[in-house]
């Protein structure tokens, strides 16, 4: 589980992941993402800055690894360009399965926005082109499709789709059936995401 923006302190995420009864728990170095798991004692953590957090999974000491990468981007397109870069550094570290989820501040494409002024392609070419030369693919979704709301007036809301999961190949090779849903707001401007996956067996 990986949680943006949770407005508590992160000294006091072990004491969280008791309460949500997990067997891990780390924050990234701003303290705005928040990842929770269990069962999995092997890991490293492969890039941890203020956008994302990226962690190496390992069933045993021997196991290739599963990698998991946990975003809450900024909002300006400026800052977000450390982001890009730090994804296609840490791109370079990994070889395997590779899921990539969170917030990422930014649409792909004109109808992922309702409301405000319309969106200007140009805008999104920075997120595609990382997604694409990393090789990461949208998993898609059920459920409504705008997940970001500024929940003002009728006349002035702005609705976005800038949360999403991201996946490589190998994770559909290892991964085959994956399921991203679009859960309700509970008093959040965004909607959880719930990723399930299993494998062939």
């Amino acid at each position: 589980m990986a949680i943006s923006e949770p407005f508590i302190n992160k000294n006091k995420i072990d004491g969280y992941k008791r309460f949500l009864r997990f067997h891990h728990s780390i924050a990234n170095s701003s303290g705005q993402i928040w990842c929770f798991w269990n069962h999995v004692d092997h890991y490293e953590i492969l890039e941890n800055n203020d956008q994302q957090i990226t962690i190496k999974l390992k069933d045993s000491p021997n196991d290739s690894g599963t990698y998991i990468t946990a975003i809450y981007a900024k909002c300006l397109a400026l800052e977000r360009i450390e982001l890009w870069d730090s994804i296609t550094d840490v791109s370079s570290k990994l070889d395997g399965p590779w899921c990539m989820g969170g917030d990422f501040n930014v649409v792909m494409d004109t109808d992922e926005k309702s409301g405000g002024k319309p969106h200007r392609t140009y805008k999104s070419m920075d997120f595609i082109t990382t997604m694409d030369s990393r090789g990461l693919v949208d998993v898609g979704y059920t459920g409504p499709k705008l997940t970001w709301c500024n929940n003002r007036r009728l006349t002035k809301r702005i609705w976005k789709r800038l949360d999403r999961v991201l996946v490589n190949d190998d994770w559909t090779q290892k991964f085959p059936n994956n399921l991203v849903k679009h859960l309700a707001r509970t008093g959040s401007d965004h909607r959880p995401l719930l990723f399930k996956f299993n494998d062939d067996q």
